[in-house]
Protein backbone atom coordinates (compact mmCIF):
# COMPACT_ATOMS: atom_id res chain seq x y z
CA UNK A 1 0.00 0.00 0.00
CA UNK A 2 1.36 3.41 -0.98
CA UNK A 3 1.38 6.03 1.76
CA UNK A 4 0.61 9.70 1.19
CA UNK A 5 4.27 10.54 1.84
CA UNK A 6 5.40 8.00 -0.79
CA UNK A 7 2.97 9.58 -3.27
CA UNK A 8 4.31 13.07 -2.49
CA UNK A 9 7.91 11.95 -2.90
CA UNK A 10 7.09 10.18 -6.17
CA UNK A 11 5.22 13.12 -7.67
CA UNK A 12 7.96 15.53 -6.57
CA UNK A 13 10.78 13.33 -7.91
CA UNK A 14 12.50 15.35 -10.62
CA UNK A 15 12.67 14.06 -14.17
CA UNK A 16 16.40 14.59 -14.61
CA UNK A 17 18.04 15.04 -17.99
CA UNK A 18 21.48 14.47 -16.42
CA UNK A 19 22.71 12.92 -13.19
CA UNK A 20 23.23 15.51 -10.45
CA UNK A 21 24.23 15.27 -6.78
CA UNK A 22 21.61 13.51 -4.66
CA UNK A 23 21.00 16.41 -2.24
CA UNK A 24 19.80 18.53 -5.17
CA UNK A 25 18.02 15.73 -7.03
CA UNK A 26 16.11 14.61 -3.94
CA UNK A 27 15.55 18.02 -2.38
CA UNK A 28 12.01 18.33 -1.10
CA UNK A 29 10.31 21.29 0.57
CA UNK A 30 7.53 19.70 2.62
CA UNK A 31 4.76 21.51 4.43
CA UNK A 32 4.39 18.91 7.17
CA UNK A 33 7.08 18.19 9.74
CA UNK A 34 7.66 15.78 12.60
CA UNK A 35 7.92 17.47 16.00
CA UNK A 36 11.31 15.81 16.63
CA UNK A 37 13.81 18.45 17.79
CA UNK A 38 17.08 18.98 15.97
CA UNK A 39 20.04 18.24 18.25
CA UNK A 40 22.59 20.99 18.90
CA UNK A 41 25.41 19.12 17.14
CA UNK A 42 23.31 18.95 13.94
CA UNK A 43 22.45 22.65 14.23
CA UNK A 44 26.18 23.40 14.47
CA UNK A 45 26.87 21.37 11.32
CA UNK A 46 24.03 23.05 9.41
CA UNK A 47 25.28 26.55 10.28
CA UNK A 48 28.90 25.58 9.62
CA UNK A 49 27.92 24.75 6.03
CA UNK A 50 26.42 28.24 5.67
CA UNK A 51 29.51 29.80 7.24
CA UNK A 52 31.77 28.32 4.55
CA UNK A 53 29.72 29.58 1.61
CA UNK A 54 31.68 31.70 -0.88
CA UNK A 55 30.80 35.40 -0.95
CA UNK A 56 31.69 38.54 -2.89
CA UNK A 57 34.93 40.03 -1.55
CA UNK A 58 34.64 37.46 1.27
CA UNK A 59 32.28 39.81 3.17
CA UNK A 60 30.08 36.91 4.31
CA UNK A 61 27.06 39.25 4.57
CA UNK A 62 24.67 36.81 6.23
CA UNK A 63 23.42 36.28 9.72
CA UNK A 64 21.03 33.65 11.01
CA UNK A 65 18.77 33.69 14.06
CA UNK A 66 17.09 30.45 15.03
CA UNK A 67 14.34 29.42 17.42
CA UNK A 68 13.30 25.94 18.46
CA UNK A 69 9.64 25.13 18.98
CA UNK A 70 8.56 25.51 22.57
CA UNK A 71 10.33 28.77 23.39
CA UNK A 72 9.00 32.32 23.29
CA UNK A 73 11.32 33.36 20.45
CA UNK A 74 9.79 30.66 18.24
CA UNK A 75 6.31 32.03 18.92
CA UNK A 76 7.47 35.58 18.22
CA UNK A 77 9.09 34.62 14.91
CA UNK A 78 6.11 32.44 13.99
CA UNK A 79 3.76 35.39 14.64
CA UNK A 80 5.43 37.35 11.82
CA UNK A 81 4.47 34.76 9.15
CA UNK A 82 1.46 35.37 6.95
CA UNK A 83 -1.63 33.24 7.62
CA UNK A 84 -1.03 30.75 4.79
CA UNK A 85 2.51 30.00 5.96
CA UNK A 86 1.35 29.75 9.58
CA UNK A 87 -1.15 27.06 8.54
CA UNK A 88 1.65 24.59 7.85
CA UNK A 89 4.80 26.05 9.48
CA UNK A 90 3.35 25.38 12.92
CA UNK A 91 4.56 21.78 12.63
CA UNK A 92 8.23 22.72 12.07
CA UNK A 93 10.44 22.19 15.13
CA UNK A 94 12.88 24.89 14.00
CA UNK A 95 12.51 28.29 12.38
CA UNK A 96 15.53 30.14 11.03
CA UNK A 97 15.51 33.83 10.18
CA UNK A 98 18.05 34.59 7.43
CA UNK A 99 19.26 38.18 7.33
CA UNK A 100 21.44 39.99 4.85
CA UNK A 101 24.00 42.50 6.07
CA UNK A 102 23.40 45.14 3.40
CA UNK A 103 26.28 47.42 4.41
CA UNK A 104 29.18 47.59 6.82
CA UNK A 105 32.04 49.96 7.66
CA UNK A 106 33.30 49.58 4.06
CA UNK A 107 29.99 50.76 2.60
CA UNK A 108 27.04 49.19 0.81
CA UNK A 109 27.34 45.60 -0.39
CA UNK A 110 25.66 45.16 -3.79
CA UNK A 111 26.12 41.37 -3.56
CA UNK A 112 24.60 40.91 -0.09
CA UNK A 113 21.33 39.25 -1.12
CA UNK A 114 23.01 37.05 -3.73
CA UNK A 115 25.49 35.89 -1.10
CA UNK A 116 22.74 35.29 1.45
CA UNK A 117 20.90 33.10 -1.08
CA UNK A 118 24.04 31.04 -1.58
CA UNK A 119 24.47 30.63 2.20
CA UNK A 120 20.83 29.57 2.57
CA UNK A 121 21.28 26.97 -0.16
CA UNK A 122 24.38 25.60 1.62
CA UNK A 123 22.38 25.44 4.85
CA UNK A 124 19.40 23.70 3.19
CA UNK A 125 21.54 21.12 1.37
CA UNK A 126 23.56 20.38 4.52
CA UNK A 127 20.37 19.95 6.53
CA UNK A 128 19.02 17.56 3.91
CA UNK A 129 22.21 15.51 3.99
CA UNK A 130 21.54 15.03 7.73
CA UNK A 131 17.95 13.93 7.07
CA UNK A 132 16.18 17.26 7.69
CA UNK A 133 13.96 19.02 5.21
CA UNK A 134 13.50 22.74 4.74
CA UNK A 135 10.89 25.06 3.33
CA UNK A 136 11.69 28.73 2.76
CA UNK A 137 9.17 31.52 3.28
CA UNK A 138 9.41 35.08 2.05
CA UNK A 139 5.96 36.20 3.16
CA UNK A 140 6.37 37.56 6.67
CA UNK A 141 6.25 40.95 8.38
CA UNK A 142 9.83 42.17 8.09
CA UNK A 143 9.22 45.37 10.04
CA UNK A 144 7.71 43.38 12.91
CA UNK A 145 10.76 41.06 12.91
CA UNK A 146 13.10 44.07 13.09
CA UNK A 147 11.24 45.46 16.10
CA UNK A 148 10.77 42.19 17.98
CA UNK A 149 14.39 41.07 17.67
CA UNK A 150 16.00 44.55 17.73
CA UNK A 151 17.93 43.91 14.53
CA UNK A 152 20.79 46.21 13.65
CA UNK A 153 19.88 48.78 10.98
CA UNK A 154 22.14 47.10 8.41
CA UNK A 155 20.57 43.63 8.94
CA UNK A 156 17.73 43.07 6.50
CA UNK A 157 15.48 40.10 7.34
CA UNK A 158 14.93 38.30 4.06
CA UNK A 159 13.67 34.76 4.49
CA UNK A 160 12.39 32.42 7.20
CA UNK A 161 13.25 28.74 6.85
CA UNK A 162 11.22 25.95 8.46
CA UNK A 163 13.43 22.92 9.18
CA UNK A 164 12.77 19.45 10.54
CA UNK A 165 12.27 15.79 9.84
CA UNK A 166 9.45 15.16 7.41
CA UNK A 167 6.18 14.38 9.17
CA UNK A 168 3.70 11.54 8.79
CA UNK A 169 1.27 12.88 6.20
CA UNK A 170 -1.54 10.61 7.38
CA UNK A 171 -1.93 13.17 10.19
CA UNK A 172 -1.65 16.22 7.92
CA UNK A 173 -4.67 18.40 7.12
CA UNK A 174 -6.13 17.63 3.66
CA UNK A 175 -5.26 21.09 2.29
CA UNK A 176 -1.57 20.54 3.16
CA UNK A 177 -1.60 17.11 1.49
CA UNK A 178 -3.23 18.62 -1.60
CA UNK A 179 -0.59 21.37 -1.84
CA UNK A 180 2.26 18.90 -1.46
CA UNK A 181 0.81 16.53 -4.07
CA UNK A 182 1.11 19.30 -6.65
CA UNK A 183 4.08 18.41 -8.92
CA UNK A 184 7.02 20.79 -9.18
CA UNK A 185 7.70 21.13 -12.90
CA UNK A 186 10.91 22.75 -14.08
CA UNK A 187 11.69 24.65 -17.24
CA UNK A 188 13.75 22.59 -19.66
CA UNK A 189 15.53 25.21 -21.74
CA UNK A 190 17.42 27.41 -19.25
CA UNK A 191 20.85 27.79 -20.83
CA UNK A 192 22.50 28.41 -24.18
CA UNK A 193 26.06 28.73 -25.42
CA UNK A 194 26.99 32.22 -26.58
Amino acid sequence: MTTTLQKIIKIRQPQLQYTIMKEIAHRLSPRYFSDKKIPKNHLNIIFEAARWTPSGRNHQPWYFYYAQKGNSSYQKLFSTLNEKNQSWAKTAPLLILACSQTHNEKGENPFAFYDLGAAVLSLVLQAQSLGYYSRQMGLFDKEKVKKIFHLLPNFEPFIIIAVGKIGDYKNAPPEIVEMDLDPRPRKIDIYKEI
